[in-house]
C-alpha cells in the first residue's frame, strides 16, 4: 500500500535491549499469575471482584463500568478507601501484547512478537479524588517509554465532577463508542483515527492533548460533559481554546444516543499550523446492549481550515460495530465481532470503506487471543488493501 493505509505502522526501527528484556520478563509473570492464580487486574484485586463485574468482554465496560469510572474507581461514592491503600492491594496494572503474526496484501510480513507493554497506576483516593497514570513503550517507536496519558479527578457528587487531564478529548466519556483505549479490536474505529482536513495539529480524536473537563449526571438517564482541550501533542497547552461538549442520554439502562461537538483553533503560534486554522467536529453516536449483543457506532461530520485558512473543508466517516458475547460461568469465551467504517478524505473527494472481522476467544477474563481481518477499499485500486492479524493481550 502507498502510504494510504493509516493502520499500518511502519517497525523499522531499533529494539532497546534492556526493554526488550524487561518486557519479556513481564510477559513470564504475566503467563505465570494467568495460569496459577487466575489473576485480575488492580480494579478487581483491590475490590475483591471479578473483571466481569464490570466489563461485558474486557476492556469494554458495561453499566456499571461506566458507573464505577464515573465515580472516580468506586463502587459507592460513599466509600472513603484513604489515600491509595497500598496495603489493602498494590493500585497497579500492567498490560502486554503480543502481535506474532501480521501480513498485508500488498507483501508486507511483520514479526512483531512483543508489540506493546503498558503500565497503569490507577484508583480512588481520599476526599473525592481519583487518579490514573499509564506508561506505553511500543515497537513502532523504539519501544521508547512514554506518557500515554494521566489525569487527576475530584468527585464531589454524582452532578459534578471535575477532570485534569493528558490524554484522548473524549478520556472522561464512559461510553465505549470515541473509546480507544476500550477497543477490542487491532484497527480503530474511523471516527477516532482520522486527521480529517489536519486543521487540529493532524491530530486525530485518539490523540493526547490538555485536557480540563466538568462531567456527571444531573440525573440518572443523562450524562454531560463540558471541556477545554489543546491541540494534539502540544504538552504545554499553548493557546488551549478548543470547546467540547457532550451529551449522553440512556433510554435504557442498556440502550444510550448522545451528542458530541468539539469547535477549536490552532494557532499560527502552534509549529504545526503557519495560519490560524479553525476546526470542528460533530458526531451523533449510538451504544446498546440487548443480551448478549453489544451494538454501537457514530456518525462524526468535520470541517476544518486548509493550510492557508482560505477554504474549508468537509468531511464525514461512519462506523457501525456487532460483537456477540457467548460467556461460560459468568465470563466472556468467544467473542465475534464486525465493524464497517466509511470515511472521506480531500473535501469529500476520496472515499474509503473498511470491513472489520474478528474472531476473540478468552483464555481468562484478563487474557484474551484474536484473530482478525481489515479488508480496505479507497478511491483507486492503489489505495486497496487488507491485514490479516493475530494478536495475544494479557492483563494482570
Amino acid at each position: 500500500m502507498k502510504n494510504t493505509y493509516h493502520n499500518i505502522e511502519s517497525v523499522g526501527v531499533s529494539r532497546r535491549p534492556d526493554t526488550a528484556v524487561i518486557s519479556l520478563v513481564l510477559l513470564i509473570i504475566g503467563v505465570f499469575f494467568i495460569n496459577t492464580a487466575q489473576a485480575v487486574p488492580a480494579f478487581a484485586r483491590q475490590h475483591q471482584t471479578e473483571c466481569s463485574s464490570c466489563h461485558s468482554a474486557w476492556p469494554a465496560l458495561n453499566a456499571t463500568g461506566r458507573m464505577f469510572k464515573e465515580s472516580g474507581y468506586r463502587f459507592s461514592r460513599d466509600e472513603q478507601p484513604g489515600f491509595m491503600n497500598w496495603a489493602q492491594a498494590l493500585p497497579v496494572s500492567a498490560m502486554i501484547k503480543a502481535r506474532p503474526y501480521e501480513k498485508s496484501d500488498n507483501g508486507d510480513k511483520k514479526l512483531r512478537a512483543l508489540h506493546e507493554v503498558e503500565v497503569m497506576v490507577a484508583g480512588a483516593m481520599a476526599n473525592n479524588f481519583s487518579g490514573w497514570f499509564e506508561l506505553e513503550a511500543e515497537d513502532d517507536a523504539g519501544f521508547d517509554v512514554e506518557v500515554k496519558s494521566a489525569a487527576l479527578g475530584y468527585h464531589p457528587s454524582k452532578a459534578v465532577n471535575l477532570r485534569v487531564s493528558w490524554g484522548a478529548i473524549t478520556g472522561s466519556d464512559p461510553y465505549d463508542v470515541y473509546s480507544n483505549a476500550r477497543k477490542l479490536t487491532r484497527n480503530r474505529a474511523s471516527v477516532i483515527n482520522q486527521r480529517f482536513g489536519g486543521a487540529d495539529a493532524g491530530g486525530r480524536l485518539r490523540d493526547a492533548r490538555q485536557n480540563i473537563t466538568l462531567y456527571g449526571r444531573p440525573v440518572d438517564k443523562i450524562f454531560y460533559s463540558l471541556g477545554i482541550s489543546g491541540v494534539k501533542g502540544d504538552t504545554e497547552g499553548e493557546d488551549s481554546d478548543a470547546l467540547t461538549a457532550r451529551l449522553a442520554m440512556d433510554i435504557t439502562q442498556e440502550i444510550m444516543v448522545g451528542l458530541m461537538t468539539i469547535n477549536g483553533t490552532c494557532k499560527a503560534t502552534n509549529t504545526s499550523c503557519a495560519v490560524d486554522r479553525d476546526f470542528s467536529r460533530t458526531g451523533v453516536d449510538a451504544q446498546a446492549d440487548i443480551g448478549s449483543i453489544r451494538l454501537m457506532g457514530a456518525l462524526l461530520k468535520t470541517t476544518d481550515d486548509n493550510s492557508m485558512a482560505t477554504v474549508e473543508e468537509d468531511n464525514n466517516a461512519i462506523y457501525v460495530e456487532a460483537r456477540y458475547t457467548f460467556s461460560e460461568g459468568g465470563r466472556p469465551t468467544f467473542v465475534p465481532l464486525v465493524r464497517l467504517d466509511s470515511y472521506e478524505k480531500n473535501n469529500g473527494q476520496d472515499d474509503y470503506d473498511e470491513i472489520t472481522l474478528q474472531a476473540g476467544y478468552y483464555f481468562t477474563e484478563n487474557a484474551r487471543g484474536f484473530i482478525e481481518y481489515l479488508d480496505v477499499s479507497g478511491p483507486t485500486s492503489a489505495n486497496d488493501d487488507s491485514l490479516l492479524t493475530l494478536q495475544v493481550d494479557i492483563g494482570f
